[in-house]
């Protein structure tokens, strides 16, 4: 994440949990609530805060792109209060120490008013106040993606000074004196390791703490996914080990497994249901059935609800929105994701994760592995029902589609950690439900 939006979205954060204990204050002035309760209101309150703000970051209410519409701040707003209202019951439900419900609803009330009012002052003078005038030097195409970004998204802070195409003709002397005249703030550069001849300004400017990026660095932090034209093998060994992971990889296993098996068993008695429905639907089997890559690139076999009628004379490896090979029920099935639900018995056998790249067949993978070599370093994890990539990247149409959605999911394999994770999964259900 950009530095200039980490710090708006702390600010957001913080002015949000201002708004909710504000709320909290002024319903209790007017309910007249003693001391006593008041701390009882204060504990539970707090704990129902915090699951506020996460389900804001969840419904990407932090987002500095949500600011160009009010309307959809309104939108999304009324959307997860709907949710945190629900999300509060259950927490009343679980700790009965507080009645009546009204005061809830006040809350609800006043912090929805609160937390929108904040926003727009926020975008209207808060998010035009922190400033990073931005050198560029380079000119490969992901610098140049990078500088369209930063024009088209100026409420993320980032300014473009100055963009020299020909970094051999930039002397140290001139891109000293023009950092410091021009209080630059963030230096990008095309192969910032091997610019030896710039290395002396860029030691120099470490020391007045300025941000000095690597090209690939600031594109992965631009665009959430890592771009395969800048790396190699050797970029990738620098910045990952799963050794480090062994922990979170054997939580997120544990999880895996008992989610997995308890999904599977409120699932089955609607099973017989989907299996006629596909029976009556259209002739064929009820499921299909594939050899996937799974980790360390060993096959595995999964099994989805059929979705696609059989005799097709389309084969192509590729889907697409509003595929004419898929069935009336198999539009709902998968609009739903219900067609992916017998994939649990794999992540109960351990071949799959709830988060990870999608398990693809072993002649779409080969056709990857030849086009891009890196593509073989989604084995490093499992492959998993929901992803980074399924959330940033629309179906793959092509080899070229394929080859994009790898950049998320090696920005994934990087990242990854327990909240990431669950952040992915939230994320999917919200999507799923339209929420």
């Amino acid at each position: 994440m950009p530095f200039a939006e980490k710090i708006r979205k702390i600010f957001l954060v913080i002015g949000d949990i201002i708004c909710f204990y504000f709320s909290l204050y002024l319903m209790a002035i007017i309910r007249n609530l003693s001391a006593d309760y008041f701390a009882v209101h204060f504990k539970l309150f707090s704990l129902i805060f915090l699951v506020w703000v996460f389900i804001f970051y969840v419904g990407h209410f932090y987002e500095l792109t949500t600011f160009k519409e009010r309307k959809k701040i309104i939108s999304s707003l009324i959307k997860l209060q709907i949710i945190n209202i629900l999300l509060a019951i259950v927490i009343f439900y679980l700790y009965p120490i507080i009645t009546p419900k009204t005061n809830l609803a006040l809350i609800i009330i006043f912090s929805s008013f609160f937390v929108l009012i904040w926003r727009l002052i926020f975008y209207s003078v808060f998010s035009k106040k922190i400033v990073y005038p931005t050198i560029l030097l380079g000119n490969s195409e992901e610098l140049k993606e990078i500088k369209k970004q930063l024009e088209e998204m100026p409420h993320w802070g980032y300014r473009v000074k100055f963009h020299f195409e020909k970094i051999e003709e930039v002397k140290n002397e001139e891109l000293e004196k023009l950092i410091r005249e021009n209080n630059i703030k963030v230096i990008v550069s095309d192969d910032l390791l091997l610019q030896k001849e710039l290395k002396e300004t860029f030691l120099k400017m470490m020391f007045e703490k300025k941000e000095i990026y690597d090209t690939a660095d600031f594109y992965e932090m631009i665009f959430k996914c890592v771009p395969l034209r800048l790396v190699d093998e050797n970029w990738f060994l620098n910045y990952f080990s799963l050794n480090r992971q062994k922990i979170s990889l054997l939580v997120k296993g544990v999880f895996d497994f008992l989610s997995a098996l308890t999904l599977f068993l409120i699932t089955l008695p609607f099973w017989p249901i989907i299996m006629l429905a596909i029976k009556v639907d259209s002739n064929g089997p009820v499921f299909y059935s594939s050899w996937r890559v799974g980790q360390k690139g060993q096959l595995f076999k999964i099994f989805k609800f059929r979705s696609m009628y059989i005799n097709n004379n389309d084969n192509s490896r590729w889907s697409k929105e509003n595929d004419n090979r898929i069935t009336r029920v198999g539009k709902l099935l998968r609009k739903l994701h219900i067609d992916e639900w017998p994939q649990l018995i794999n992540i109960i056998k351990g071949e799959m994760s709830f988060v990870g790249p999608r398990p693809i067949e072993k002649e779409l993978f080969d056709l990857c592995v030849n086009a891009e070599p890196l593509y073989y370093l989604r084995n490093l994890i499992k492959p998993g029902l929901a992803g980074w990539a399924q959330l940033n990247y629309r179906y793959a149409a092509c080899l070229e589609d394929e080859l994009k959605k790898f950049e998320y999911d090696l920005y994934y394999i990087r990242n990854q950690s327990l909240f990431f994770d669950l952040a992915i999964i939230l994320r999917t259900i919200k999507i799923i439900f339209n929420l």
